[in-house]
């Protein structure tokens, strides 16, 4: 249980929450304290404010009728103890004459405009008394010099704002100090559910990297972080699965791929030594294994270029070009193609069109998708290159032909390493074609479908096949 809690004290989620815990804290008392200063700033300015007008009366009646006339004013002031304010008149040779005090303050230095404050105490009133019988209260006032060597305070009682103020501080700082235990309170709370989601695809993680590939990180659907998280760590790991899948039966496809090949020309080598001396015999069986040995290069060259493309080598040589030059390069290649086979050869390419690619692949990719419709398309067919700007402002090649087709339920499945058919074992091929196309349309972020082609047609060839590559268009060129 410590060496649990331990390591959550650790976790970045704990940290970030004690420091967002910490500058809310800091926040409010910064906030609060602004509020103290303006309080307490505001009741001093205002018992300032009283005294200096108080200090005016004073001074005009001693301007008025002299220091006889003040000192009346002041016992005036003073009789009965009723007075707001706190006098004291103080003669040249330092004896108190009038007020309510009985002398200046003393121990307490002057600003510069003679405002002081200052501790007195005055006759305890109903239980304001300390436990010694005495009310020690806040004064603030001013010291004025009056001529001749007199000298006067004029001060207000401001122990009631004092308390206020010193109850406000109190206040703050309890305040700061909850805001700071709440915070962090609530800050475990929330770091705690945060942590658990983490350790659950953790957990994954530890499943996974242990060799278990089934195990998917839980989402919650919210759309928050974590969950997005979840989401392509499974996306990531169906990813994974499937290459490992992929890997897992390459070995055994390569093997029942090329055993045929290789027992044919077997076969053929090994008849043509048992024949002797027929020389013609031998050369054909030589002929024959040469055409042998380019089909399997043909296989391992295709396997080549997919592990190539799926580890994105190419993705260097991507660059701005005109896709009508490569439709018009293959449509001039593969319309003679067509003629040779009896097959009709039409092509409709838009101009004007700009895509990121590169040009080697992007050919490569096409001419499989048109081998596969010659290939597969009965003489009578026809065979349609397009090239346009779809609704949605993607640039699409598309193939389409009038052959068999390929069955919806197939279609997925065509475009995996080494997939052929039933109906296309008697053709010449390894059934690498489509599965390159697709390498190829992922490395420029495209998408390869196959969808019904136009139906049946005269004759009764089928339903056909349409074969379609989009890709973005190319961002306008800076400047």
């Amino acid at each position: 249980m410590e060496r649990r809690r331990a390591a959550f004290l650790r976790t970045t989620a704990f940290r970030q929450t004690l420091l967002s815990a910490a500058l809310f804290a800091l926040s409010s008392f910064v906030i609060l304290g602004f509020v103290y200063a303006a309080s307490a700033g505001m009741m001093l300015r205002r018992a300032d404010a009283a005294v200096n007008a108080e200090v005016e009366v004073l001074e005009e009646r001693f301007q008025l009728g002299g220091i006889a006339s003040l000192n009346r004013y002041i016992l005036q002031r003073t009789v009965g103890g009723g007075a707001d304010y706190l006098y004291v008149l103080v003669h040249p040779s330092g004896r108190s004459m009038s007020g309510n005090l009985t002398g200046l303050p003393s121990g307490v230095q002057p600003d510069e405009e003679g405002r002081i404050q200052f501790v007195y105490q005055r006759p305890p009133v109903g239980d304001e008394a300390g436990e010694d019988g005495k009310d020690d209260r806040t004064a603030r006032g001013r010291i004025v010099g009056l001529p001749s060597g007199y000298r006067l305070f004029v001060g207000l009682d401001v122990h009631e704002e004092t308390r206020l103020v010193a109850r406000m501080l109190n206040t703050i700082l309890a305040a700061s100090a909850l805001a700071l235990a709440l915070g962090v309170a609530a800050g475990i709370f929330v770091s705690r559910r945060f942590v658990r989601r983490l350790d659950r695809i953790n957990s994954v993680a530890r499943r996974v990297r242990a060799g278990d590939l089934q195990p998917r990180a839980p989402r919650n659907y919210t759309g928050d972080e974590l969950d997005e998280l979840s989401e392509n760590f499974n996306n990531m790991l169906d990813r994974v699965e499937a290459l490992m899948h992929r890997m897992r039966h390459t070995g055994d496809s390569i093997a029942h791929d090329l055993r045929t090949p290789l027992t044919r020309m077997r076969n053929r080598l090994d008849e043509a030594l048992r024949e002797g001396g027929d020389l013609d015999a031998r050369e054909q069986a030589l002929e024959r294994a040469v055409a042998d040995t380019d089909e399997l290069l043909g296989i391992f060259n295709a396997i080549l270029s997919l592990s190539r493309l799926e580890a994105g080598e190419s993705r260097t040589s991507i660059v701005r070009l005109d896709p009508a030059e490569i439709a018009n390069d293959l449509a001039e290649l593969y319309e003679p193609v067509c003629e040779d086979d009896g097959l009709a050869f039409d092509s409709e390419i838009q101009t004007g069109l700009v895509m990121l690619g590169d040009r080697g692949l992007l050919s490569q990719a096409l001419a499989n998708v048109l081998d596969n419709a010659v290939k597969y398309t009965p003489p009578g067919g026809a065979v349609t290159l397009r090239l346009r700007e779809t609704g949605d402002g993607r640039i699409e090649f598309s193939v389409t032909d009038t052959g068999p087709g390929i069955p919806d339920a197939d279609r997925d499945r065509v475009t995996q390493r080494f997939v052929r058919l039933d109906n296309s074992r008697t053709k010449p091929g390894s059934g690498l074609g489509l599965s390159l196309v697709q390498a190829i349309a992922d490395v420029h972020n495209g998408r390869f479908e196959l969808g019904e082609g136009p139906g049946v047609v005269e004759g009764g060839h089928g339903p056909g096949l349409r074969a379609s590559l989009s890709f973005p268009r190319a961002p306008a060129e800076p400047g």
